[in-house]
Protein backbone atom coordinates (compact mmCIF):
# COMPACT_ATOMS: atom_id res chain seq x y z
CA UNK A 1 0.00 0.00 0.00
CA UNK A 2 1.56 3.43 -1.22
CA UNK A 3 0.46 5.40 1.64
CA UNK A 4 2.22 2.54 4.43
CA UNK A 5 5.86 4.08 5.04
CA UNK A 6 7.13 2.20 7.97
CA UNK A 7 8.35 4.62 10.48
CA UNK A 8 11.93 4.00 12.37
CA UNK A 9 11.78 3.61 15.81
CA UNK A 10 12.40 6.35 17.69
CA UNK A 11 14.67 5.62 20.67
CA UNK A 12 14.18 8.56 24.02
CA UNK A 13 17.84 8.48 25.19
CA UNK A 14 21.16 7.78 23.90
CA UNK A 15 23.10 7.35 27.68
CA UNK A 16 23.61 4.52 29.25
CA UNK A 17 22.16 3.83 31.97
CA UNK A 18 22.83 5.58 35.53
CA UNK A 19 20.93 3.16 38.26
CA UNK A 20 20.11 -0.17 38.56
CA UNK A 21 17.49 -2.65 39.75
CA UNK A 22 17.89 -6.40 40.67
CA UNK A 23 15.59 -8.78 42.71
CA UNK A 24 17.16 -10.70 45.16
CA UNK A 25 14.75 -13.97 45.39
CA UNK A 26 16.25 -15.24 48.72
CA UNK A 27 15.00 -11.76 50.63
CA UNK A 28 12.25 -11.45 48.05
CA UNK A 29 13.53 -7.64 47.83
CA UNK A 30 14.39 -5.19 45.16
CA UNK A 31 18.06 -3.61 45.15
CA UNK A 32 18.41 -0.04 43.64
CA UNK A 33 22.24 0.77 42.43
CA UNK A 34 24.33 3.14 40.98
CA UNK A 35 26.88 3.08 38.85
CA UNK A 36 29.08 5.88 40.41
CA UNK A 37 32.14 4.74 37.56
CA UNK A 38 29.79 6.31 34.83
CA UNK A 39 29.30 10.06 36.33
CA UNK A 40 32.46 11.11 34.62
CA UNK A 41 31.12 10.15 31.10
CA UNK A 42 27.77 11.71 31.12
CA UNK A 43 28.92 14.91 33.10
CA UNK A 44 32.54 15.37 32.94
CA UNK A 45 35.45 15.91 35.68
CA UNK A 46 32.76 15.75 38.08
CA UNK A 47 32.46 12.53 40.67
CA UNK A 48 31.02 14.89 43.66
CA UNK A 49 27.52 14.20 43.29
CA UNK A 50 24.04 13.51 45.09
CA UNK A 51 21.30 10.74 44.67
CA UNK A 52 17.95 10.58 45.76
CA UNK A 53 14.80 9.04 45.91
CA UNK A 54 11.19 9.71 45.99
CA UNK A 55 8.21 7.44 46.53
CA UNK A 56 5.52 7.43 44.98
CA UNK A 57 2.19 6.43 46.19
CA UNK A 58 -1.52 6.62 45.02
CA UNK A 59 -4.09 8.54 47.10
CA UNK A 60 -7.71 8.52 47.83
CA UNK A 61 -8.19 7.85 43.78
CA UNK A 62 -7.14 7.49 40.20
CA UNK A 63 -7.26 11.81 40.31
CA UNK A 64 -4.58 12.14 42.76
CA UNK A 65 -1.28 10.87 42.72
CA UNK A 66 1.72 11.67 45.10
CA UNK A 67 5.79 11.98 45.49
CA UNK A 68 7.31 11.97 48.65
CA UNK A 69 10.31 14.14 49.42
CA UNK A 70 13.60 13.33 48.41
CA UNK A 71 15.65 11.35 50.69
CA UNK A 72 19.47 10.44 49.50
CA UNK A 73 21.49 7.65 49.56
CA UNK A 74 25.03 6.49 48.75
CA UNK A 75 25.83 3.56 45.93
CA UNK A 76 22.79 1.23 47.29
CA UNK A 77 19.52 1.00 48.46
CA UNK A 78 17.51 -1.73 49.41
CA UNK A 79 13.94 -0.73 48.42
CA UNK A 80 11.13 -1.69 51.31
CA UNK A 81 8.81 -3.85 50.24
CA UNK A 82 5.60 -1.28 50.25
CA UNK A 83 7.22 0.60 47.77
CA UNK A 84 5.31 0.61 44.69
CA UNK A 85 7.45 3.20 42.41
CA UNK A 86 10.34 5.76 42.76
CA UNK A 87 11.71 8.49 40.89
CA UNK A 88 15.79 8.63 40.97
CA UNK A 89 18.15 11.22 40.26
CA UNK A 90 21.50 12.19 40.56
CA UNK A 91 22.47 15.59 40.40
CA UNK A 92 25.74 17.87 41.13
CA UNK A 93 26.11 18.22 44.85
CA UNK A 94 26.78 21.95 44.78
CA UNK A 95 23.66 22.33 42.42
CA UNK A 96 20.31 20.65 42.69
CA UNK A 97 19.31 22.01 39.37
CA UNK A 98 22.32 20.21 37.45
CA UNK A 99 20.73 16.77 37.04
CA UNK A 100 23.37 14.10 35.85
CA UNK A 101 20.40 11.60 35.11
CA UNK A 102 16.59 11.05 36.48
CA UNK A 103 14.89 8.18 35.92
CA UNK A 104 11.86 5.74 37.18
CA UNK A 105 11.39 2.39 38.53
CA UNK A 106 7.85 0.10 39.18
CA UNK A 107 8.26 -2.43 41.43
CA UNK A 108 6.34 -6.12 42.06
CA UNK A 109 6.48 -6.39 45.40
CA UNK A 110 6.28 -9.85 46.95
CA UNK A 111 2.78 -9.68 48.40
CA UNK A 112 2.13 -10.49 52.09
CA UNK A 113 -0.90 -12.83 53.77
CA UNK A 114 -0.71 -15.58 50.79
CA UNK A 115 -1.22 -18.72 51.60
CA UNK A 116 1.88 -20.64 49.90
CA UNK A 117 0.67 -24.12 49.68
CA UNK A 118 -2.33 -23.27 48.22
CA UNK A 119 -0.72 -20.73 45.26
CA UNK A 120 1.59 -23.73 44.31
CA UNK A 121 -1.24 -25.96 43.91
CA UNK A 122 -3.55 -23.60 42.22
CA UNK A 123 -0.49 -22.77 39.78
CA UNK A 124 -0.52 -26.48 38.65
CA UNK A 125 -4.26 -26.43 38.05
CA UNK A 126 -5.21 -23.25 37.44
CA UNK A 127 -3.43 -21.53 34.17
CA UNK A 128 -2.69 -17.82 34.38
CA UNK A 129 -4.47 -15.30 32.36
CA UNK A 130 -2.31 -12.37 30.68
CA UNK A 131 -4.40 -10.31 27.88
CA UNK A 132 -1.97 -7.96 26.14
CA UNK A 133 -3.22 -5.19 24.58
CA UNK A 134 -2.53 -2.65 21.64
CA UNK A 135 -5.07 -0.32 20.74
CA UNK A 136 -6.64 0.26 17.58
CA UNK A 137 -5.36 -2.20 15.40
CA UNK A 138 -7.34 -4.09 12.69
CA UNK A 139 -6.34 -8.20 12.01
CA UNK A 140 -5.21 -6.88 8.96
CA UNK A 141 -3.24 -3.79 10.00
CA UNK A 142 -1.68 -5.98 12.35
CA UNK A 143 -0.18 -8.19 9.86
CA UNK A 144 0.64 -5.18 7.76
CA UNK A 145 2.56 -3.41 10.24
CA UNK A 146 3.68 -5.84 12.66
CA UNK A 147 4.81 -9.00 11.21
CA UNK A 148 7.68 -10.20 13.25
CA UNK A 149 4.69 -10.40 15.91
CA UNK A 150 2.44 -11.84 13.37
CA UNK A 151 5.14 -14.62 12.49
CA UNK A 152 5.16 -15.53 16.54
CA UNK A 153 1.39 -15.97 16.97
CA UNK A 154 1.37 -18.48 13.97
CA UNK A 155 3.16 -20.67 16.31
CA UNK A 156 1.44 -23.91 17.81
CA UNK A 157 -0.68 -23.31 20.71
CA UNK A 158 -1.91 -20.25 19.20
CA UNK A 159 -5.22 -19.57 17.56
CA UNK A 160 -6.26 -16.59 15.03
CA UNK A 161 -10.03 -15.48 15.69
CA UNK A 162 -10.91 -14.92 12.32
CA UNK A 163 -14.02 -13.54 12.54
CA UNK A 164 -13.83 -11.49 15.67
CA UNK A 165 -16.03 -8.26 15.71
CA UNK A 166 -16.09 -5.44 17.75
CA UNK A 167 -19.22 -4.45 19.59
CA UNK A 168 -18.85 -0.89 19.73
CA UNK A 169 -17.17 2.07 18.52
CA UNK A 170 -14.73 2.98 20.81
CA UNK A 171 -12.27 1.28 23.53
CA UNK A 172 -14.53 1.95 26.62
CA UNK A 173 -17.61 0.18 25.18
CA UNK A 174 -15.62 -2.16 23.90
CA UNK A 175 -13.49 -3.57 26.82
CA UNK A 176 -16.13 -2.84 29.10
CA UNK A 177 -17.75 -5.64 27.73
CA UNK A 178 -14.69 -7.65 27.55
CA UNK A 179 -14.21 -7.04 31.39
CA UNK A 180 -17.39 -6.72 32.60
CA UNK A 181 -20.13 -8.50 30.07
CA UNK A 182 -22.04 -5.92 30.34
CA UNK A 183 -22.91 -3.29 27.22
CA UNK A 184 -22.40 0.52 27.69
CA UNK A 185 -26.31 0.74 28.24
CA UNK A 186 -26.54 -1.99 30.37
CA UNK A 187 -24.09 -0.30 32.57
CA UNK A 188 -26.00 3.21 32.28
CA UNK A 189 -29.28 1.31 33.41
CA UNK A 190 -27.26 0.59 36.37
CA UNK A 191 -25.48 3.66 36.94
CA UNK A 192 -24.07 6.95 36.01
CA UNK A 193 -20.63 6.17 34.57
CA UNK A 194 -19.84 9.88 34.62
CA UNK A 195 -20.12 9.88 38.69
CA UNK A 196 -17.92 8.87 40.93
CA UNK A 197 -18.15 5.42 42.16
CA UNK A 198 -20.10 3.97 39.38
CA UNK A 199 -16.98 2.47 37.96
CA UNK A 200 -16.09 0.91 41.05
CA UNK A 201 -19.72 -1.15 41.51
CA UNK A 202 -19.19 -2.76 38.54
CA UNK A 203 -18.17 -6.51 38.58
CA UNK A 204 -14.90 -7.19 36.58
CA UNK A 205 -13.12 -10.05 35.23
CA UNK A 206 -10.40 -9.46 37.76
CA UNK A 207 -12.94 -9.83 40.45
CA UNK A 208 -13.91 -13.02 39.10
CA UNK A 209 -10.18 -14.25 39.39
CA UNK A 210 -9.44 -12.51 42.58
CA UNK A 211 -12.07 -14.36 44.33
CA UNK A 212 -10.70 -17.61 42.97
CA UNK A 213 -7.41 -16.78 44.64
CA UNK A 214 -5.77 -15.18 41.59
CA UNK A 215 -3.23 -12.24 41.99
CA UNK A 216 -4.67 -9.52 39.99
CA UNK A 217 -2.91 -6.63 37.29
CA UNK A 218 -3.58 -3.77 35.07
CA UNK A 219 -1.44 -1.61 33.00
CA UNK A 220 -1.98 1.17 30.27
CA UNK A 221 0.47 3.45 29.20
CA UNK A 222 -0.19 6.99 28.89
CA UNK A 223 -2.44 7.88 31.33
CA UNK A 224 -4.52 10.94 30.20
CA UNK A 225 -6.75 8.60 27.83
CA UNK A 226 -6.56 5.44 29.65
CA UNK A 227 -9.90 3.78 29.24
CA UNK A 228 -11.03 4.80 32.68
CA UNK A 229 -10.13 8.00 32.77
CA UNK A 230 -10.41 9.55 29.19
CA UNK A 231 -13.68 12.15 30.11
CA UNK A 232 -14.47 9.44 32.98
CA UNK A 233 -13.75 9.76 37.02
CA UNK A 234 -12.21 6.55 37.23
CA UNK A 235 -11.61 4.47 39.97
CA UNK A 236 -11.92 5.14 43.91
CA UNK A 237 -10.94 2.15 44.83
CA UNK A 238 -7.75 0.60 43.51
CA UNK A 239 -9.00 -1.68 41.10
CA UNK A 240 -6.62 -4.49 41.24
CA UNK A 241 -3.48 -5.64 43.13
CA UNK A 242 -1.21 -4.37 40.52
CA UNK A 243 -2.20 -1.04 39.66
CA UNK A 244 0.30 0.96 37.41
CA UNK A 245 -1.57 3.97 36.78
CA UNK A 246 -0.21 6.15 39.93
CA UNK A 247 3.51 5.24 38.93
CA UNK A 248 2.57 6.65 35.31
CA UNK A 249 0.79 9.33 36.24
CA UNK A 250 3.94 10.72 38.53
CA UNK A 251 6.39 9.42 36.07
CA UNK A 252 4.57 11.68 32.93
CA UNK A 253 4.40 14.54 35.66
CA UNK A 254 8.41 14.62 36.80
CA UNK A 255 9.82 13.23 33.56
CA UNK A 256 10.60 15.18 30.46
CA UNK A 257 8.06 13.92 27.36
CA UNK A 258 8.89 13.70 24.00
CA UNK A 259 5.63 13.39 22.01
CA UNK A 260 5.49 11.07 18.94
CA UNK A 261 2.36 9.46 16.77
CA UNK A 262 0.14 12.24 18.83
CA UNK A 263 0.85 11.18 21.77
CA UNK A 264 3.62 11.30 24.76
CA UNK A 265 5.63 8.89 22.96
CA UNK A 266 9.00 9.14 25.38
CA UNK A 267 8.24 9.41 28.81
CA UNK A 268 12.01 10.31 30.53
CA UNK A 269 14.51 7.52 29.38
CA UNK A 270 11.91 5.00 27.44
CA UNK A 271 8.99 4.71 25.31
CA UNK A 272 5.72 4.65 26.97
CA UNK A 273 4.74 1.27 26.15
CA UNK A 274 8.07 -0.42 27.90
CA UNK A 275 7.08 1.02 31.20
CA UNK A 276 3.83 -1.46 30.36
CA UNK A 277 5.55 -4.36 29.63
CA UNK A 278 8.46 -3.82 31.66
CA UNK A 279 5.25 -4.35 34.37
CA UNK A 280 4.33 -7.04 32.65
CA UNK A 281 7.72 -9.03 32.62
CA UNK A 282 8.17 -8.07 36.44
CA UNK A 283 4.62 -10.28 37.57
CA UNK A 284 5.99 -12.95 35.23
CA UNK A 285 9.28 -13.40 36.68
CA UNK A 286 7.79 -12.72 40.25
CA UNK A 287 4.71 -15.19 40.45
CA UNK A 288 4.80 -17.30 37.39
CA UNK A 289 8.79 -18.07 37.07
CA UNK A 290 10.40 -17.23 40.63
CA UNK A 291 7.10 -18.43 42.79
CA UNK A 292 4.19 -19.71 40.96
CA UNK A 293 1.37 -17.94 41.91
CA UNK A 294 -2.04 -18.05 39.57
CA UNK A 295 -2.16 -14.50 37.79
CA UNK A 296 -4.87 -12.74 35.74
CA UNK A 297 -3.18 -9.70 34.12
CA UNK A 298 -4.69 -6.81 31.75
CA UNK A 299 -1.46 -4.84 30.36
CA UNK A 300 -2.28 -2.32 27.57
CA UNK A 301 -0.40 -0.05 25.13
CA UNK A 302 -2.32 3.21 23.32
CA UNK A 303 1.28 5.07 22.90
CA UNK A 304 2.38 3.65 19.21
CA UNK A 305 -0.98 2.63 17.65
CA UNK A 306 -3.97 5.06 18.61
CA UNK A 307 -3.63 7.38 16.48
CA UNK A 308 -0.91 6.49 13.26
CA UNK A 309 -2.15 3.39 11.92
CA UNK A 310 2.05 3.26 10.92
CA UNK A 311 3.23 3.60 14.07
CA UNK A 312 3.01 -0.32 15.63
CA UNK A 313 6.13 -1.03 12.86
CA UNK A 314 8.65 1.05 14.28
CA UNK A 315 8.16 -1.07 17.82
CA UNK A 316 7.45 -4.45 15.65
CA UNK A 317 11.05 -5.67 16.30
CA UNK A 318 10.86 -4.72 20.07
CA UNK A 319 7.03 -5.91 21.13
CA UNK A 320 8.28 -9.44 19.51
CA UNK A 321 11.37 -9.20 21.90
CA UNK A 322 9.41 -8.71 24.88
CA UNK A 323 7.03 -11.99 23.90
CA UNK A 324 10.72 -13.89 22.99
CA UNK A 325 11.71 -12.92 26.75
CA UNK A 326 8.33 -14.20 28.40
CA UNK A 327 8.55 -17.27 26.08
CA UNK A 328 11.79 -17.94 28.13
CA UNK A 329 10.34 -17.23 31.78
CA UNK A 330 7.90 -20.12 30.43
CA UNK A 331 4.52 -17.88 30.47
CA UNK A 332 3.42 -19.96 27.59
CA UNK A 333 3.82 -23.21 29.33
CA UNK A 334 1.72 -21.85 31.85
CA UNK A 335 -0.28 -19.34 30.77
CA UNK A 336 -3.46 -18.57 29.05
CA UNK A 337 -2.45 -15.14 27.13
CA UNK A 338 -4.45 -13.43 24.55
CA UNK A 339 -3.22 -10.54 22.34
CA UNK A 340 -5.94 -9.07 20.78
CA UNK A 341 -7.15 -5.19 20.23
CA UNK A 342 -10.50 -3.40 20.40
CA UNK A 343 -11.07 -1.88 17.09
CA UNK A 344 -9.09 -1.07 14.19
CA UNK A 345 -7.84 2.34 13.35
CA UNK A 346 -11.15 4.73 13.39
CA UNK A 347 -9.64 7.44 11.74
CA UNK A 348 -7.14 8.86 9.57
CA UNK A 349 -5.97 7.78 6.27
CA UNK A 350 -6.91 4.05 6.19
CA UNK A 351 -10.42 6.04 6.27
CA UNK A 352 -10.21 6.96 2.77
CA UNK A 353 -10.03 3.26 1.50
CA UNK A 354 -14.01 0.85 0.47
CA UNK A 355 -11.89 -1.70 2.94
CA UNK A 356 -12.20 1.14 5.63
CA UNK A 357 -15.59 -0.88 6.84
CA UNK A 358 -13.85 -3.83 7.61
CA UNK A 359 -10.59 -1.82 8.56
CA UNK A 360 -12.60 -0.41 11.64
CA UNK A 361 -14.73 -3.45 12.65
CA UNK A 362 -12.59 -6.22 12.94
CA UNK A 363 -9.72 -6.08 15.53
CA UNK A 364 -6.96 -8.85 16.10
CA UNK A 365 -7.48 -11.58 18.39
CA UNK A 366 -4.96 -14.62 19.23
CA UNK A 367 -5.55 -16.60 22.17
CA UNK A 368 -2.81 -19.09 23.47
CA UNK A 369 -3.57 -22.42 25.27
CA UNK A 370 -0.36 -24.09 26.82
CA UNK A 371 0.00 -27.84 25.64
CA UNK A 372 -1.06 -29.36 29.05
CA UNK A 373 -4.23 -27.19 28.90
CA UNK A 374 -4.86 -28.76 25.43
CA UNK A 375 -4.20 -32.56 26.65
CA UNK A 376 -6.09 -31.42 29.67
CA UNK A 377 -9.69 -30.01 28.17
CA UNK A 378 -8.88 -31.40 24.41
CA UNK A 379 -12.50 -30.31 23.46
CA UNK A 380 -11.85 -26.95 24.21
CA UNK A 381 -9.09 -26.79 22.43
CA UNK A 382 -11.06 -28.47 19.56
CA UNK A 383 -13.54 -26.00 19.68
CA UNK A 384 -11.49 -23.34 19.82
CA UNK A 385 -9.92 -24.61 16.72
CA UNK A 386 -13.56 -24.56 14.97
CA UNK A 387 -14.32 -21.50 16.40
CA UNK A 388 -11.44 -19.56 14.18
CA UNK A 389 -13.16 -19.15 11.35
CA UNK A 390 -16.67 -18.77 12.64
CA UNK A 391 -17.94 -15.30 14.13
CA UNK A 392 -17.27 -13.97 17.31
CA UNK A 393 -17.81 -10.58 19.55
CA UNK A 394 -16.26 -9.33 23.07
CA UNK A 395 -19.06 -11.28 24.55
CA UNK A 396 -18.00 -14.13 23.73
CA UNK A 397 -14.64 -13.31 24.88
CA UNK A 398 -15.40 -12.42 28.39
CA UNK A 399 -17.37 -16.22 28.57
CA UNK A 400 -14.82 -17.64 27.36
CA UNK A 401 -12.21 -15.87 30.34
CA UNK A 402 -14.91 -16.60 33.00
CA UNK A 403 -15.17 -20.51 31.42
CA UNK A 404 -11.53 -20.94 32.32
CA UNK A 405 -11.95 -20.01 36.03
CA UNK A 406 -14.93 -23.12 35.54
CA UNK A 407 -12.61 -25.62 34.29
CA UNK A 408 -11.07 -25.69 37.72
CA UNK A 409 -13.42 -24.67 39.52
CA UNK A 410 -17.03 -26.12 38.37
CA UNK A 411 -19.07 -25.10 41.29
CA UNK A 412 -18.65 -21.47 40.65
CA UNK A 413 -21.85 -19.69 39.57
CA UNK A 414 -21.52 -15.92 37.68
CA UNK A 415 -24.79 -13.70 37.18
CA UNK A 416 -25.74 -13.51 34.13
CA UNK A 417 -24.79 -10.08 32.46
CA UNK A 418 -24.77 -10.54 28.80
CA UNK A 419 -27.11 -8.27 26.55
CA UNK A 420 -27.80 -10.90 24.22
CA UNK A 421 -29.07 -14.95 24.54
CA UNK A 422 -27.02 -16.11 22.01
CA UNK A 423 -23.53 -15.13 23.40
CA UNK A 424 -20.65 -18.43 24.07
CA UNK A 425 -17.67 -18.81 25.55
CA UNK A 426 -15.59 -19.81 22.57
CA UNK A 427 -14.65 -23.03 24.27
CA UNK A 428 -17.49 -24.53 22.97
CA UNK A 429 -18.26 -24.60 19.05
CA UNK A 430 -20.11 -21.94 17.74
CA UNK A 431 -22.93 -22.44 14.74
CA UNK A 432 -21.59 -22.35 11.27
CA UNK A 433 -24.34 -19.80 10.03
CA UNK A 434 -24.05 -17.70 13.31
CA UNK A 435 -25.87 -13.44 12.53
CA UNK A 436 -24.81 -10.79 14.39
CA UNK A 437 -27.44 -10.67 16.48
CA UNK A 438 -26.41 -14.03 18.24
CA UNK A 439 -23.21 -12.83 18.90
CA UNK A 440 -24.71 -9.36 20.10
CA UNK A 441 -22.90 -7.67 17.35
CA UNK A 442 -25.05 -4.69 16.37
CA UNK A 443 -26.08 -3.62 12.97
CA UNK A 444 -24.11 -0.78 12.21
CA UNK A 445 -20.61 -2.69 13.45
CA UNK A 446 -21.60 -6.27 12.28
CA UNK A 447 -19.03 -7.12 9.05
CA UNK A 448 -21.22 -9.87 7.76
CA UNK A 449 -24.31 -8.69 6.41
CA UNK A 450 -24.03 -8.46 2.45
CA UNK A 451 -24.67 -4.90 1.17
CA UNK A 452 -24.13 -3.34 -2.49
CA UNK A 453 -23.28 -0.03 -3.49
CA UNK A 454 -25.99 1.95 -5.12
CA UNK A 455 -25.84 5.49 -6.65
CA UNK A 456 -25.81 8.08 -4.69
CA UNK A 457 -28.36 10.36 -6.93
CA UNK A 458 -32.10 10.45 -6.17
CA UNK A 459 -30.73 9.12 -2.27
CA UNK A 460 -29.09 12.37 -1.20
CA UNK A 461 -31.74 13.12 0.87
CA UNK A 462 -30.73 10.38 3.35
CA UNK A 463 -27.79 12.64 3.96
CA UNK A 464 -29.69 15.33 4.78
CA UNK A 465 -31.55 13.67 7.20
CA UNK A 466 -29.16 12.07 9.24
CA UNK A 467 -27.40 15.44 9.40
CA UNK A 468 -30.88 16.90 10.99
CA UNK A 469 -30.43 13.98 13.38
CA UNK A 470 -27.31 15.36 14.56
CA UNK A 471 -28.35 18.53 15.28
CA UNK A 472 -31.19 17.67 17.00
CA UNK A 473 -28.87 15.29 19.55
CA UNK A 474 -27.17 18.75 19.55
CA UNK A 475 -29.90 20.95 20.58
CA UNK A 476 -31.38 18.70 23.42
CA UNK A 477 -28.61 17.82 24.85
CA UNK A 478 -27.07 20.30 27.55
CA UNK A 479 -24.39 21.76 25.37
CA UNK A 480 -27.08 23.69 23.12
CA UNK A 481 -26.06 27.23 22.40
CA UNK A 482 -22.15 25.79 22.38
CA UNK A 483 -22.23 24.72 18.89
CA UNK A 484 -22.54 25.52 15.32
CA UNK A 485 -25.45 23.97 13.69
CA UNK A 486 -24.55 21.42 10.98
CA UNK A 487 -25.14 21.10 6.69
CA UNK A 488 -24.66 18.01 4.82
CA UNK A 489 -21.73 18.37 2.79
CA UNK A 490 -21.41 16.04 0.33
CA UNK A 491 -22.42 12.43 -0.13
CA UNK A 492 -19.52 9.94 -0.61
CA UNK A 493 -21.03 6.51 -0.80
CA UNK A 494 -24.65 4.64 -0.22
CA UNK A 495 -24.57 1.15 -0.33
CA UNK A 496 -27.91 -1.56 0.42
CA UNK A 497 -28.47 -4.31 2.30
CA UNK A 498 -29.34 -7.69 0.44
CA UNK A 499 -31.84 -9.82 1.96
CA UNK A 500 -31.83 -13.94 0.81
CA UNK A 501 -33.65 -16.72 1.72
CA UNK A 502 -32.55 -20.03 3.37
CA UNK A 503 -31.83 -20.77 -0.59
CA UNK A 504 -29.88 -18.30 -1.04
CA UNK A 505 -32.52 -16.32 -3.58
CA UNK A 506 -33.04 -12.64 -3.16
CA UNK A 507 -35.75 -11.07 -1.82
CA UNK A 508 -37.67 -8.48 -0.94
CA UNK A 509 -38.00 -7.03 2.09
CA UNK A 510 -40.64 -4.85 4.07
CA UNK A 511 -37.51 -2.09 5.30
CA UNK A 512 -34.44 -1.01 3.61
CA UNK A 513 -31.54 -0.71 5.46
CA UNK A 514 -28.43 1.73 4.36
CA UNK A 515 -24.94 2.49 4.92
CA UNK A 516 -23.92 6.20 4.15
CA UNK A 517 -20.56 8.00 3.98
CA UNK A 518 -20.81 11.66 4.25
CA UNK A 519 -19.07 14.57 5.17
CA UNK A 520 -20.66 18.02 6.67
CA UNK A 521 -20.01 21.37 6.94
CA UNK A 522 -18.62 23.69 8.43
CA UNK A 523 -16.16 21.21 10.02
CA UNK A 524 -15.24 18.71 7.07
CA UNK A 525 -16.75 16.01 9.42
CA UNK A 526 -16.58 12.46 7.59
CA UNK A 527 -19.07 10.03 9.03
CA UNK A 528 -20.44 6.87 8.25
CA UNK A 529 -24.14 6.20 9.17
CA UNK A 530 -26.56 3.03 9.54
CA UNK A 531 -29.75 3.54 8.98
CA UNK A 532 -33.25 1.95 8.19
CA UNK A 533 -36.26 3.18 5.95
CA UNK A 534 -39.42 1.92 4.85
CA UNK A 535 -39.95 1.49 1.42
CA UNK A 536 -40.89 5.21 0.72
CA UNK A 537 -37.89 6.29 2.33
CA UNK A 538 -39.74 8.69 3.93
CA UNK A 539 -39.83 7.17 7.42
CA UNK A 540 -36.23 6.91 8.62
CA UNK A 541 -35.15 5.23 11.69
CA UNK A 542 -31.26 6.59 13.16
CA UNK A 543 -29.78 5.66 16.26
CA UNK A 544 -26.94 8.40 17.60
CA UNK A 545 -24.94 5.54 18.34
CA UNK A 546 -24.96 4.47 14.72
CA UNK A 547 -23.45 7.79 13.51
CA UNK A 548 -19.63 7.78 13.50
CA UNK A 549 -16.61 9.56 12.83
CA UNK A 550 -13.70 8.79 10.51
CA UNK A 551 -11.75 11.64 10.77
CA UNK A 552 -10.37 13.58 13.92
CA UNK A 553 -12.30 16.49 15.42
CA UNK A 554 -9.27 17.82 16.59
CA UNK A 555 -9.83 20.91 19.00
CA UNK A 556 -12.87 22.13 17.17
CA UNK A 557 -14.92 20.50 20.03
CA UNK A 558 -13.16 21.94 23.09
CA UNK A 559 -16.34 23.20 24.36
CA UNK A 560 -17.77 20.38 25.24
CA UNK A 561 -17.02 17.47 27.59
CA UNK A 562 -19.07 14.79 26.66
CA UNK A 563 -17.08 12.10 23.81
CA UNK A 564 -20.42 11.33 22.16
CA UNK A 565 -21.04 14.47 21.37
CA UNK A 566 -17.21 15.92 20.73
CA UNK A 567 -17.40 13.88 17.03
CA UNK A 568 -20.27 16.22 16.44
CA UNK A 569 -19.68 19.34 17.76
CA UNK A 570 -18.43 22.47 15.90
CA UNK A 571 -17.83 24.78 18.87
CA UNK A 572 -19.22 28.63 17.86
CA UNK A 573 -15.95 30.01 18.40
CA UNK A 574 -13.46 27.59 17.16
CA UNK A 575 -11.62 28.17 13.25
CA UNK A 576 -12.57 26.49 10.45
CA UNK A 577 -11.49 25.67 7.01
CA UNK A 578 -12.89 25.63 3.42
CA UNK A 579 -10.25 24.84 0.44
CA UNK A 580 -7.77 26.24 2.28
CA UNK A 581 -9.35 29.35 3.27
CA UNK A 582 -10.09 30.13 6.88
CA UNK A 583 -13.24 30.97 8.73
CA UNK A 584 -14.40 31.81 12.21
CA UNK A 585 -17.47 29.92 12.98
CA UNK A 586 -19.18 32.87 14.70
CA UNK A 587 -19.57 34.24 11.16
CA UNK A 588 -21.32 30.79 9.89
CA UNK A 589 -24.27 32.07 10.25
CA UNK A 590 -24.31 34.69 8.06
CA UNK A 591 -22.71 33.39 5.33
CA UNK A 592 -25.56 30.22 4.56
CA UNK A 593 -25.65 31.13 1.18
CA UNK A 594 -22.10 30.45 0.77
CA UNK A 595 -22.34 27.09 2.64
CA UNK A 596 -25.11 26.10 -0.12
CA UNK A 597 -23.31 26.86 -2.77
CA UNK A 598 -20.10 24.95 -1.11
Amino acid sequence: MRIFQPPKFKKCTHQRNLFRVQYNIADQQYRLSVNYSLIPELYANSTDVSCFYSEIFREKNDSYVSIRSPIYFVHEWIVPRHIMGVIVECHLHKNISNVIQRDAFSFVQYPEYRNEENDAKRAQSQPSVILIGIDSMSRVNFQRTMPLTAKFVRQTGWYEMLGYNKVGDNTLPNLLALLTGSSLRQVADFCNIKKTGCLDALTYLWNHYKNAGYLTAYAEDISAISTFNYLLPGFVRQPVDYYLRPFLQATEQTMKTVKHFGYSYCVGRKPSFRYVFDFCQQMIQRFITETPKPLFGLFWTNSFSHDDFSGPASVDKHFVKYLNDFKQLGLFEKAIVILFSDHGQRQGQLMEFPTSFLEERLPMLYIHLPAWFHQKYPKASKALEKNQRRLCSTFDLHLTLKDVLLTSNPRLTFPSASPCMGTSSLFYELPKERRCGEACIAEHWCTCESYVQVSVEGLEHLGSIIVYRINQVLSKSNVKGLCHRLKLGKVLRIEHKQHFDESGNKIQSSTDTFRLKFTTLPNGGLFRATIECDQSETVVDIQEDFITRLNSYGNESYCVSENALKRFCVCLNSQVKYDDVMYVADDLDSMSNTLDTL
